[in-house]
């Protein structure tokens, strides 16, 4: 009896496991090596929209997608279209959210976001390109209930000449669709930004760190606008931490040029005076938010940045930077040491 008992528990702690497996395989991550582009049809259901998905490598089963998404109630706001699913890795989820936001119907708009731009000329890129019109963004940007994003600050708390949406209109080639308003594209920046982040497991760092994802944001930002040359990127932002370590300011130029709000070469010694919030010649420790939304590349830096003892660093004509520990050696390159 015993003995039976023994075998049938084994036997069930099998097919546990077994289903676990098959749980694991089934619901995982799908990675793509290269970005997809496919067609929901009009009138698909679920089923049909699953299969496609399978057949493009999005999902590992279709069968087991249509239960996730029927689990979650989300089935009946997949939409028709056309969508591009970029490179990396998928979750089911993440796989819906896409399938909701919608993809393009008939002939989309392709626009690059480049790295480095405010709120405001994001809005421009895009009415330029036949998108809305800035107004329309500014307005949802101010107004806008972004309550669904726990990392943007509410409108009347950010410093002039700052946003609450700086920093988080992710740089990227999209094909969006025409008839879209102002109010979803911002909504799929954002969702880029944070597909971005979490795809890239941030968080882990960020809270080795000891920083909140608006400061890595905000850090980001300062490299991204500070860094031409790519292996320059984390050594910057090494030098940045090593201010803040220290109590020193981090004397960004770019914080400047963003208070001014256009580019201006050289800068004037009376502007570096200016009394904004934002002036980290003037004040210590981070700026109050982002001041241009950084790529990939620039999040990697702040979060990963190199450990050095450099404290200062200046422009090259070629766009690199040199490197310095003292103020001695930073002031003899000031004298035309190159």
């Amino acid at each position: 009896m015993k003995k039976g008992l023994i075998i049938l528990l084994i036997f069930l702690l099998l097919i546990v496991a077994g289903l676990g497996f098959l749980a694991l395989k089934y619901t995982g991550d799908m990675t793509i090596a290269q970005d997809v582009e496919l067609t929901i049809a009009e009138g698909s259901g679920t089923s049909q929209i699953a299969q496609v998905l399978e057949d493009n490598g999005l999902v590992a089963n279709s069968l087991v997608f249509k239960m996730f998404a029927r689990r979650l109630g989300v089935d009946s706001q997949f939409k028709a279209g056309d969508y591009v699913f970029a490179a990396g890795t998928w979750s089911l989820e993440q796989v819906c959210d896409q399938l909701i936001a919608g993809g393009t119907s008939g002939e989309g708009v392709q626009v690059t976001i480049r790295e480095g731009l405010t709120m405001a000329q994001t809005a421009q890129v895009l009415a330029d390109a036949g998108l809305g019109s800035v107004d329309a963004y500014l307005d949802y940007a101010n107004t806008g209930d972004f309550s669904d994003y726990d990392f943007i600050p509410a409108a009347e708390d950010v410093a002039e000449p700052g946003n609450r949406l700086d920093g988080f209109l992710f740089p990227d080639t999209y094909m969006i669709d025409p008839t879209w308003n102002e109010e979803d594209i911002i909504i799929m920046l954002l969702n880029q930004f944070e597909w971005v982040w979490d795809n890239h497991n941030f968080d882990e760092p960020a809270a080795a760190l000891g920083m909140s994802k608006y400061q890595v944001v905000t850090m980001a930002s300062l490299v991204e606008k500070e860094a031409q040359v790519a292996e320059d990127r984390p050594v910057i932002a090494g030098v940045f931490y090593n201010r803040l370590e220290l109590g020193w300011k981090l004397e960004s130029c770019a914080t400047v040029q963003f208070i001014i709000g256009e580019p201006k070469v050289p800068l004037l010694y009376s502007d570096l005076e200016t009394t904004n919030i934002y002036n980290t010649y003037k004040y210590e420790g981070l700026p109050p938010g982002p001041i241009a939304a950084p790529g990939l590349a620039s999040l990697e830096a702040a979060l990963y940045p190199e450990d050095t003892d450099y404290l200062f660093f200046q422009a090259r004509t070629d766009g690199s930077h040199r490197f310095s520990t003292t103020l001695q050696e930073h002031q003899t390159y000031h004298e035309g040491d190159q």
